[in-house]
């Protein structure tokens, strides 16, 4: 599938995180080839093991408190 056929999206990303993620861009890596690379390394599996670690050990936040945290 050539690339002008592939559909795109805009993912929401404060400056800081963006700052951040060109720090690992090199070359002329597209950001979705960087996006996908950095998500391979981590894989879902290795990701929801450690959620469900944390979930046990941490106590539960009510969503105001982690979107202020978040700064959502």
């Amino acid at each position: 599938m050539d690339q002008k056929a592939r559909a795109y999206t805009s993912l929401p990303a404060r400056k800081e995180t963006l700052r951040r993620l060109r720090g690992y861009k090199v070359g002329g890596v597209s950001y979705d080839k960087l996006l996908n690379e950095l998500l391979d390394a981590h894989p879902p599996e290795a990701f929801f093991l450690e959620h469900l670690r944390r979930l046990k050990r941490e106590p539960r936040r009510s969503w105001s408190e982690i979107k202020r945290d978040l700064e959502l």
